[in-house]
């Protein structure tokens, strides 16, 4: 159980492996998960340095089927 919502290990390790490739920053995140229409989705946040100081939060959110196939990927700038 992730915040509120079943959802097996071999989900979540999946969705995560697929995010950690593609966004190595977020390697270590770990996703809150909520459930939306038969969908899980993925929300993963992590402050980021940037360039002469200060940091920004980058926010990765990832819907996945109930079989953890991934089907739409947003990132924030």
């Amino acid at each position: 159980m992730v915040q509120g919502v079943t959802v097996s290990k071999g989900r979540v390790s999946k969705v995560k492996g697929y995010i950690y490739s593609r966004f190595p920053e977020m390697k270590g995140v770990q996703p809150k998960v909520s459930a939306s229409q038969g969908r899980h989705v993925y929300t993963f946040r992590k402050r980021l340095p940037v360039a002469g100081g200060g940091d920004l939060l980058q926010v990765v959110r990832v819907v996945a089927d109930k079989d953890g196939e991934v089907l739409k990927v947003s990132v924030s700038r």
